[in-house]
């Protein structure tokens, strides 16, 4: 018995370590998305109070663009719940500060093992940003252009284990990192459509020998307002992510380029107060290092609650 139990042990370690190595993803690190993060700036005096749930969902192996068999039917579900909330303090500058809480769950079936589907679950890593209008948005225009900073606090665990086992990187509820994000959005609104165009960057740093790669996000958005209380929007999001690093060297399966079609719909319950939005994100283009575990699809659904303290007139 005791031999049987410490093969058992010897094979969830391999498959733990190669979990690390070949099934790296979109968001393991976590990296609040960029519809998430917010595009504009706040009206002056408001807070804006958005609750997000995610669920992501990743199966099939492929080795760069190409699926190849998986012998273990690797797949995750990873959910999200993330509490946004953001604040105007005048018609140029807003600050924002995202908290997320995660579950994520990854499961492979072993010859002799079975099915194995180590999880985690907690707060993860939070968001402080900033965001300044260049050009602050008018009755005139309806055109803004934002810069954006922010930084990412270590306040998700590091040593969630699974029977006695320290889980790998991508599975803990947070990367135990200090990470700094630069960003830039247009916005331009017509009558009917409204259109929105943003970028990212996220600059990682390392914790425990491991760093994740740095990464560039971007979103390209149409919103067409089907009626006063109805939005209908068409969006392509996409990243690009470097290699992680461990003692320095590339870590072998990580690294990729991803781009997704999102279309949503914006319900407004309240006006002016409540609003409630669905978005489904599916993949046309995905490329990783070496072999990685891809992306099935994406869905959100948020609710984004407008409380304003005093009249708040854009300029």
């Amino acid at each position: 018995m005791r031999t049987l139990r410490q093969v058992f042990l010897a094979v969830t370690c391999l498959l733990l370590g190669a979990g690390l190595a070949s099934a790296q993803n979109c968001c393991a690190p976590s990296v609040a998305q960029q519809g998430v993060l917010g595009e504009t700036v706040t009206l002056p005096k408001t807070l804006e109070i958005g609750l997000h749930y995610e669920y992501l969902r990743n199966e099939g192996m492929y080795e760069g663009s190409e699926s190849v068999d998986d012998a273990a039917n690797t797949m995750t579900r990873w959910h999200r719940a993330t509490l946004a909330l953001s604040y105007g303090i005048s018609p140029r500058l807003g600050v924002s500060a995202i908290v997320p809480f995660v579950w994520k769950k990854k499961t492979r079936e072993l010859q002799y093992s079975g099915l194995i589907s180590p999880a985690s679950d907690g707060i993860g890593d939070m968001t402080l940003m900033a965001r300044y209008s260049l050009f602050p948005r008018s009755f005139v225009n309806y055109r803004e252009v934002t810069v954006g900073a922010g930084i990412k606090i270590p306040t998700g665990a590091t040593d969630t284990e699974y029977n006695g086992l320290g889980l790998p990187e991508e599975l803990q509820p947070g990367t135990g990192s200090w990470d700094f994000t630069g960003s830039a959005s247009f916005y331009q609104g017509y009558e009917t459509v409204d259109f929105w165009m943003s970028a990212s960057y996220t600059l990682t740093s390392e914790y425990e020998d491991y760093r994740f790669g740095n990464q560039f996000s971007y979103l390209l958005t149409a919103s067409y307002h089907f009626s006063e209380r109805m939005d209908f929007s068409a969006a392509l999001s996409g990243i690009v992510r470097g290699k992680d690093t461990k003692d320095g060297d590339g870590v072998d399966d990580t690294g990729r380029e991803q781009l997704w079609i999102v279309p949503g719909v914006t319900a407004v319950v309240v006006p002016e107060a409540l609003r409630l939005q669905v978005f489904f994100e599916y993949p046309i283009y995905q490329h990783g290092n070496e072999i990685q575990l891809g992306s099935d699809y994406n869905f959100r659904v948020s609710a984004v609650y407008t409380l304003p303290f005093s009249k708040a007139d854009e300029e």
